[in-house]
């Protein structure tokens, strides 16, 4: 039988809020059954803070500098090689429920078979359903069914909850459920199926069904102090917009109750895609995948959501666990791996050459019970610098949510008023330190060892120049050699 894929991508999911990457408090027994029955990579980073610039990362095993895929607005076109496209023409139907923030909207009909709920032009507000031939709107909002993205009392993006009764009419829900009819209508003699899960939840605003809204008690929970010294000033400037300075840590510790909520209804959600592949018995032949794009403060450090230039392991570090069958179990590899190294792992397993230069790393022999490289660097930029007006929130081109009183709004006056705030920077994480180098010179680094919450800033320690200066160099020669690509169209390649 041919080996089938789900991939399981929620949005805005940190590594940090799974039990099964050691948060005792959090309840994802489906997280943990997949690692326990799989591997799982304790640290995983994505290349891009942000949805969509980390998305198109993923999909070209580009890094966002090399086409310049670091803003909201900017898609994969049809010209732009994506692995997706690969698998297609590799005979694979291709399902993708729930949002896109990857493609345009030549590039996902012409790669994908099957979808329900995508979004073109980030907030655009088209939703389809069905096969891409004669699509039919679903309806919905960005955020699978709950609150509005309209008006709100304050910005800590803290929303009341959901009726429980609204579970199965969310966005996320059904989008599951399109999955799960797929496995259990899929017959021996079809294609072979790659099912990409993008679903919104736990991205903020933070709101959810009252049962998950309710789930975790905040005076039982730890969110890291507003205690902003020695970090960069773009914290405290999303405080100042956001106007979070008085903000009460009983708040803090209640979006963070909240985001562990949104995080075990993504996990009830997995796990009625892994009981479907048991039940039609597809799980002895299906590689599992879950990851995420990006992550989110959820009330640490006083913050909320992300910011484009920051690269605090709260935003960067995000879960990777891949179950494929026979492959062992409880395997766990501890050294530094990338999210868009899962494309080139499943190419070089499904033997579909790979007809792009890319950057991504397969992962195969680590699936099959090795260790990683000791020896890997990861990185992840974000940002734009003043002469880009075009890329920065808050333009003609991201009017929505562009008035006072709006979730967003902070996000965009912030970068309007305060553009250095959002200036371009790259992080660079070793075995041990991560360093974080920007334009506006505000720049950090931490012994990831000694200080895994990055509380100690020591870039400006005399102790760490050496330190600093080598991996500024590293920073440089990798600068250089990702900076383009070559397309191998007319280099006499015939792969």
């Amino acid at each position: 039988m041919p080996q089938h894929y789900i991939f399981f991508f929620p949005d805005e999911l940190r590594a940090a809020s799974l039990h099964c990457y050691g948060n005792e408090q959090a309840i994802t027994p489906n997280f943990d059954r997949l690692a326990a029955e799989g591997t799982l990579f304790e640290n995983n980073y994505t290349t891009h803070p942000v949805c969509v610039a980390s998305r198109c990362s993923l999909m070209t095993g580009w890094y966002p500098h090399v086409n310049g895929y670091r803003t909201l607005k900017y898609y994969i076109d049809a010209k732009k090689p994506n692995f997706l496209r690969y698998l297609h023409q590799a005979g694979y139907e291709i399902h993708v429920y729930g949002k896109n923030h990857m493609f345009d909207e030549e590039t996902y009909f012409s790669c994908i078979d099957k979808y329900l709920y995508v979004d073109f032009g980030h907030g655009g507000g088209k939703h389809y359903t069905g096969n891409v031939r004669g699509a039919e709107t679903a309806g919905g909002n960005m955020n699978g069914g709950g609150n509005s993205f309209g008006d709100v009392t304050d910005y800590t993006m803290l929303l009341p909850p959901m009726e429980d009764s609204r579970l199965e009419e969310m966005n996320d829900t059904r989008c599951i459920m399109a999955a799960v009819d797929a496995i259990e209508n899929w017959k021996e003699g079809d294609k072979p199926l790659f099912i990409f899960l993008s679903t919104f939840y736990p991205h903020a605003p933070y709101s959810i069904p009252e049962k998950f809204y309710n789930m975790y008690d905040p005076e039982t929970l730890d969110v890291l102090p507003p205690d902003l010294q020695g970090k960069p000033e773009l914290q405290s400037l999303i405080r100042q917009y956001r106007e979070l300075g008085d903000t009460e840590e009983q708040v803090f510790k209640k979006i963070h109750a909240v985001y562990l909520g949104m995080v075990s209804y993504t996990d009830m959600l997995l796990g009625r895609v892994l009981d479907a592949l048991d039940r039609t018995g597809l799980a002895k032949n299906t590689t599992v995948i879950a990851s995420s794009d990006h992550g989110d403060w959820a009330g640490d450090w006083g913050l909320v959501e992300k910011w484009p230039n920051a690269f605090d392991d709260d935003l960067t570090k995000v879960p990777l666990i891949i179950r494929r069958p026979s492959c062992p179990e409880k395997h766990r590899v501890h050294e530094l791996t990338q999210t868009f190294d899962i494309f080139p792992t499943i190419c070089k397993w499904e033997n579909i050459p790979v007809k792009h230069d890319q950057f991504g790393i397969p992962l195969c022999d680590q699936v099959n019970g090795a260790p990683g490289d000791a020896q890997r660097i990861v990185w992840c930029e974000g940002g734009y610098d003043i002469r880009e007006p075009q890329c920065f929130e808050g333009t003609a081109g991201f009017n929505i949510f562009n008035h006072p009183g709006t979730i967003y709004y902070p996000k965009m006056a912030q970068q309007q008023k305060s553009p250095d705030s959002v200036c371009r920077g790259v992080m660079m994480r070793n075995a041990q330190y991560k360093l974080n180098i920007r334009t506006n010179g505000d720049n950090e680094l931490y012994d990831m060892l000694h200080d895994p919450t990055e509380l100690h800033n020591l870039y400006h320690h005399p102790d760490y120049a050496q330190v600093i200066s080598q991996m500024e160099k590293q920073m440089l020669v990798w600068m250089i050699g990702t900076s383009d690509v070559v397309p191998w169209e007319g280099h006499g390649r015939t792969e």
